[in-house]
């Protein structure tokens, strides 16, 4: 079944038997929301675009600013903000040329490069002069979501979509089982790009600029392979809460494998709530502001062979903003990784233990995670760390078989206390403490690329 823009697609794929291959010709398909059947396909011809948004012509000026009226789009709230995007939970975004402004907090905060939805008077009211220029508003609340098994996506851009926080642009809350995403381009939508469930393969597709986090996803058996996951969370989410280039919850079996992750806000990747047994390897992560990967309250992973520099806030005190770390997590082997910190900011590779309770298999503690054969680059002394840290049951930490071995560092004083065992340690002290007996340090830092 071919497509042409102009045409209903929901209406097309309600005719249709489940298995239907759909084919999207060059063009803009604006306000489609697709329910899929099971084993659907949807290819996308080079140029096709299904955006969320509304194109906004009609402005009156009120004061300084310029309104938009009878908007009654209104979607579900979600999420915690920084103290710089107060309206983040809404779903709605306002572009300008395709730049999507900050949303302020009252009319009367409004300026260049800011607006503000009047929910109760249905009115948009913008700082910008829009003459001239191509203004649109998202509406739509995602391009493809239900419970279908089987749907495949390809060769699609999807934009601009209305689709709240922990939600996908493609997914929604609640996709089906077994989806294949691949080979698309997800970009400034307000929520998650991409969200999947059991057995959901997200491979090859640029996922870049969108409100919260580029993919998400829980269940077994999940591939994210070969993406590149960059510059999301401009809308303003707090780091805390959930924000950056990639985050899982609840998996088994994920795989995460030779992906491009940078320059996200918050974590570049980050598996966080009762992850069992996974993967990531081969991932090239950095310049993510609040870390490179993390493992948090989960159970048994292998990261190894991954390159992860650069990542974490200049703040980052403890072993917060490490370029690898393990938070409350068990049986984790983290091996054949190159780590970078740079010289003014983030950490090393590190191990946290705080109270976190329990979860599906058991206490969420720091236990039995062994960290060996890595290439760790300090790039100035004395700044980053690495090693293990708690502030519950510290003694309970360090006597659950979580080791430090066979690492190379490369260091600008080989006397800096790169090292934490609870306390600071440098090199001596690591051994004394019978870490790190088969690792070196030394002064030969590698160019910088």
């Amino acid at each position: 079944m071919t497509l042409k823009p102009g045409d209903d697609v929901q209406r097309a794929v309600d005719r249709h038997p489940m298995g239907t291959t759909f084919v999207f010709e060059s063009g803009l398909y604006r306000l489609q929301t697709i329910r899929p059947k099971d084993a659907d396909t949807f290819i996308g011809i080079r140029g096709a675009i299904l955006s969320g948004a509304r194109a906004l012509t009609n402005f009156t000026r009120e004061g300084r600013a310029w309104v938009a009226s009878n908007q009654n789009q209104q979607g579900q709230l979600n999420g915690y903000c920084d103290p710089g995007h107060p309206r983040c939970m809404h779903a709605e975004d306002l572009f300008i040329d395709d730049k999507p402004l900050r949303h302020v907090s009252d009319r009367e905060a409004v300026g260049p490069g800011t607006w503000f939805f009047d929910y109760a008077q249905h009115k948009i009211y913008m700082g910008d002069d829009p003459a001239g220029h191509k203004v649109e508003t998202s509406v739509a609340r995602s391009a493809f979501g239900g419970m279908a098994a089987g749907v495949t996506i390809r060769g699609l851009t999807i934009e601009k979509y209305a689709v709240p926080a922990q939600f996908g642009a493609i997914g929604d809350q609640y996709p089906g089982p077994g989806w294949v995403v691949a080979e698309n381009e997800v970009r400034w939508n307000h929520g998650n790009g991409i969200n999947l469930k059991d057995g959901g393969q997200a491979v090859k597709n640029f996922v870049h600029h969108n409100g919260q986090k580029g993919i998400g996803g829980g269940g077994a058996e999940l591939l994210i392979q070969g993406n590149e996951i960059s510059f999301n969370n401009w809308a303003g989410f707090d780091l805390a809460w959930e924000a950056g280039g990639a985050k899982f919850a609840q998996t088994r079996g994920l795989i995460v494998r030779d992906n491009s992750i940078h320059d996200n806000t918050g974590e570049g990747l980050w598996c966080d709530v009762d992850c069992i047994d996974s993967v990531y390897e081969g991932n090239t992560v950095f310049n993510n502001s609040a870390g490179g990967m993390a493992y948090e309250i989960s159970y048994g992973a292998v990261i190894r062979n991954n390159i992860v520099r650069d990542n974490g806030a200049r703040d980052a005190s403890w072993l917060w903003g490490a370029q690898i770390v393990v938070q409350n997590s068990r049986g984790v082997e983290i091996y054949g990784n190159t780590v970078e910190v740079a010289p003014d900011r983030g950490n090393g590779i590190g191990i946290i233990q705080q109270n976190r309770g329990s979860g599906v298999q058991g206490p969420h503690i720091s236990a039995n995670n062994y960290v060996h054969h890595n290439t760790i680059i300090h790039r100035r002394s004395p700044q980053g760390v690495n090693g293990a840290v708690a502030d519950y049951d510290e003694k309970g930490l360090f006597s659950q078989n979580n080791r430090f071995d066979y690492n190379t560092y490369h260091v600008t004083d080989p006397n800096a206390a790169h090292w934490r065992w609870g306390s600071y340690q440098n090199w001596e002290g690591m051994h004394r403490l019978g870490q790190e007996l088969h690792g070196t340090v030394d002064t030969k830092l590698p160019p910088v690329k």
